[in-house]
């Protein structure tokens, strides 16, 4: 195995660990000498990787995020006009739903980092700003297409997808099993779009 696969190795070996550990106990409450023992790491292979748990903490949240943002731009840039881009975006929220399943506490654990600690605060609203600049000119290109009422305020409408969204998401966290958390996605979708459409 090269030095490149190794360190690779290694470096998702601690991402592992401490997903694990923080969903647990908390951010908080981990030490690196508990991430470096669950990785079967030694600190010096850790601070190679991560300067700090905080630089950890948060290449674990930039990770998730990046993957979400990630397939909703794939979805939106593969469909043949915009409400159809929302609603393969919808469609790809099962997977999102089953890769947090369990994920509850990591998730509560990033909100609660994030409203704690300015540094983590920037790198996590950062992507909600994308998400809304994303979903704003979608809107736009939809009411340019015809698609949407030319009365759809974009920015609005931006913001109230963004609130199911982050509304169905806490609640496929919480309570995984009490819906088809894409099913519920797909039907809030449509009475959005069916409201913004000419």
């Amino acid at each position: 195995m090269s030095n490149a696969a190794r360190g690779a190795e290694t470096r998702q070996l601690i991402l592992d660990a401490s997903m694990d550990l923080f969903a647990q106990n908390g951010y908080d409450a981990t030490s690196v000498a508990e991430i470096c023992q669950r990785a079967e790491v030694s600190k010096g292979a850790f601070y190679h990787h991560f300067p700090s748990k905080q630089a950890l903490f948060l290449d674990l949240m930039a990770s998730w995020l990046q993957g979400v943002e990630g397939a909703f731009r794939m979805a939106g840039e593969s469909a043949s006009n915009v409400p159809q881009a929302f609603e393969d975006m919808a469609a790809m929220t099962g997977q999102l739903f089953d890769a947090l399943e369990g994920g509850f506490p990591i998730l509560l654990e990033f909100w609660r980092q994030a409203s704690r600690q300015p540094k983590i605060w920037d790198e996590a609203v950062a992507p909600y700003h994308r998400y809304l600049d994303l979903f704003a000119g979608m809107i736009r290109k939809g009411v340019d297409e015809g698609a949407f009422s030319p009365i759809t305020h974009p920015d609005s409408s931006a913001r109230i997808l963004m609130a199911v969204a982050m509304g169905l998401l806490l609640q496929a966290s919480f309570d995984p099993h009490g819906s088809d958390w894409e099913a519920v996605t797909r039907s809030g979708i449509h009475l959005i779009l069916d409201g913004m459409r000419s």
